[in-house]
């Protein structure tokens, strides 16, 4: 290797590459870079292509499987008069070329350039990037910047892959700071960052701008500096750290303010502002359903309504699969929409639509065709009412996928919109089919109208996309991975919150499960108050996650909304459970009073285990989702075993559902403590005020 105090002298060192042509393209970047600012120099890229022609067949030795250990060094050299250049890899080889001599004009020296302002980098830094941090040691200074990669340079990533890291050991000039700005253009490309993207450019800055502050403060014109660029595709993130000898350090604290930025809207803000228009829209539609319900029960009678309250936990058991296909749009448009990816959006609509429509044609074939069957295992007079449901079934699916995007560009207000429509479409139409005389079947067809009036409203989401394209097999891969957890998250949530209507319908007489459907339809009201939280914490979420920015509080905030709620419900109902059941349903159903309490504190524990699973599904994580699955099966067992009276029905969901809770928080927590980083005691200062400044 080259003396160390060479100042025209670079040490190249590459990791993780074991494709020659990622090679050849990172040090095809550093070469050219390097003989850009060689005096007198204007054919630095035919210089630098002889140079890599040369190196050719050394380099195909290097990175041939099992020729080493994933590492390659580099020694690039500018000396002597006249000038001549050197390529020198580990084992011995080397290339030297000398530099034709021009008139053009030379490159500024560092005397000669303008001093900056010492700070004003480092602040643009601190905005630039999602994390910076400093140890300020004699000797031994250290920077590391980290910033979130879009979700488009890292969806493709192979499982386990290993990062790649591109080490540059320079002298204190400016003069070479440009081959570290096209070393990391050269990383990004491979990660399929487009060469335009301002990831690039802000990357290319943040790099500078360390660099020439550590050039003059740390190490005043003198020495050298080492640098590692690191694309790191499995955890979604560009890493830079600096190693220099400088005796000075900094004070960052010092560093003012020199900049006004644009005001921004606070993931806090958007929560509640986003929760508040759900929580109003859920409000109205609750009210709405319950005037349904209501009518529905007081003009039916207990008998006829149990047949109606059946075919309506039908709807709510197969929404695990409309649910589970919102659940992957709204996370991957989120993802996108924080990218400001429209096509990719448009190709996700695109693919979404046409799996909604296949799998709700199968089920229009299960619930038509099996009709009879379904009848008769029911105890249902008609086979009518599923022959209906099932017609409708494809417009209930692909409403579903446009409120996922919906959801996932935080369009709460249109999101709120198609609710409205849904909910006034089946209460005006249920109520005027059922008072010509069509009775059940009336109400079952005004039911699957309002899925196709949501459905048109909901449409409006692709006012401003782009013509679909169709998406690429890896994100095709991507979504349909993440929608099998998703899946069997809505599969333990149907499970949870409607197996007890279907056990009960099984085993109990008609009146007493018409007793039990409005019990639970009272109750639940604590869920479906709190549902907004949820829905509008996911996008939140995910497009935070995907930045790399923090997102832990806005679990601990939900919580909070969701437990204060519930609260409030709980005592209203275990103050007045009388008066509430008798203006609600009338007093025919008055024998479910005293356990309206109880089932309303069932459903405020799920509704706070809820929260939970939509926040780890949001960060891409399946656990919950596992867990409600098993707690909804052995929901379905119990149920199914110990059904002695409506009394015990309640009690086994109330304590399988405190125990959900708990268990969630409790392996939450558990994860949260595990990914708290270590930092070095008193040397090591977080300079990420950026996401401090955040709530």
């Amino acid at each position: 290797m080259m003396p160390m105090d060479q100042t025209d002298c670079l040490q190249i060192r590459i990791q993780g590459v074991l494709q020659q042509a990622d090679v050849h393209a990172l040090l095809a970047a550093c070469l050219r870079a390097m003989l850009a600012r060689v005096d007198s120099l204007v054919e630095a890229d035919a210089v630098a292509a002889e140079a890599l022609r040369a190196a050719q067949q050394p380099l195909a030795q290097a990175v041939a499987p099992g020729a080493g250990t994933g590492e390659i060094s580099a020694t690039l050299q500018v000396s002597g008069k006249p000038q001549r250049f050197s390529l020198k890899l580990d084992g011995g080889w080397c290339y030297e070329a000398l530099l034709p001599e021009t008139t053009a004009q030379p490159t500024p020296s560092d005397a000669s350039a303008s001093s900056i302002n010492l700070g004003v980098g480092l602040f643009l830094v601190r905005q630039l990037m999602d994390e910076v941090m400093y140890v300020p040691r004699p000797r031994g200074n250290r920077w590391q910047l980290v910033k979130a990669l879009p979700f488009s340079a890292t969806g493709c990533a192979e499982e386990n892959e290993q990062p790649t890291s591109l080490t540059v050991d320079l002298p204190a000039s400016y003069r070479y700071l440009n081959v570290l700005g096209e070393g990391a253009t050269a990383l990004l490309i491979r990660a399929s960052v487009p060469p335009t993207h301002n990831l690039i450019n802000q990357i290319q800055l943040a790099i500078q701008e360390v660099c020439t502050n550590i050039i003059e403060h740390a190490l005043n014109g003198s020495g050298r500096l080492q640098v590692t660029l690191t694309l790191d595709r499995m955890r979604r993130r560009f890493v830079i750290e600096t190693r220099d000898a400088g005796m000075r350090t900094f004070d960052p604290t010092a560093i003012p303010n020199r900049f006004t930025f644009p005001p921004f809207e606070s993931s806090n803000n958007r929560l509640l502002r986003g929760s508040a228009v759900l929580f109003i829209s859920a409000t109205l539609v609750n009210i709405g359903n319950y005037a349904f319900n209501l009518i529905m029960g007081r003009w039916l009678g207990p008998s006829a309504f149990a047949d109606l309250s059946l075919i309506v936990t039908l709807l709510l058991v197969t929404s695990f699969l409309t649910t589970g296909l919102q659940t992957p749009a709204a996370r991957f448009s989120a993802i996108f929409a924080a990218e400001h990816n429209l096509t990719d959006i448009a190709g996700l609509r695109r693919f979404s639509l046409r799996l909604a429509l296949l799998i709700g044609l199968g089920l229009t074939g299960v619930f038509a065709l099996g009709a009879p069957l379904w009848a008769n295992f029911f105890s249902v007079s008609s086979p009518t009412p599923f022959i209906l449901f099932g017609l409708f079934m494809p417009f209930f699916l692909m409403q579903g996928i446009e409120r996922g995007l919906l959801q996932g560009r935080t369009r709460f207000g249109l999101l709120a919109a198609t609710y409205q429509v849904e909910m006034w479409s089946r209460l005006l139409l249920s109520l005027a089919f059922v008072a010509l005389g069509f009775g059940v079947n009336g109400a079952v067809a005004g039911i699957t109208l309002s899925f196709v009036a949501a459905w048109f409203t909901a449409r409006r989401i692709a006012a401003d996309l782009p013509a679909a394209q169709p998406i690429t097999p890896s994100l095709r891969r991507e979504v349909m991975v993440f929608a099998g957890p998703a899946l069997v998250a809505q599969l333990g949530q149907i499970l949870i919150n409607n197996s007890d209507i279907l056990v009960v319908r099984r085993f109990f007489r008609p009146e007493e499960a018409g007793l039990y459907a409005a019990l639970a339809l009272t109750g639940r009201v604590v869920f479906f108050a709190t549902w907004s939280i949820a829905t509008a914490m996911f996008p939140v979420v995910a497009q935070r996650y995907s930045r790399g920015q923090r997102h832990r509080h806005l679990l601990l905030l939900s919580l909070a909304i969701v437990l204060a709620g519930s609260l409030a419900i709980v005592t209203l109902t275990y103050l007045y459970p009388e008066t509430l059941i008798r203006v609600l349903f009338g007093p025919a159903y008055l024998p479910i009073a005293p356990l309206l309490w109880i089932y309303a504190l069932t459903t405020a524990a799920y509704a706070l285990a809820n929260v939970i699973v939509n926040y780890r599904l949001s960060i891409g994580s399946a656990d919950g989702a596992y867990l409600s699955i098993g707690v909804g099966t052995l929901q379905v067992l119990l149920l199914w075993i110990f059904h002695d009276s409506l009394y015990q029905v309640v009690f086994i969901q109330l304590g399988l559902m405190i125990c959900f809770f708990a268990g969630l928080l409790m392996w939450d927590s558990l994860h949260a403590l595990r990914q708290v980083p270590i930092r070095h005691t008193g040397t090591l200062l977080a300079l990420d005020e950026k996401r401090a400044a955040q709530p």
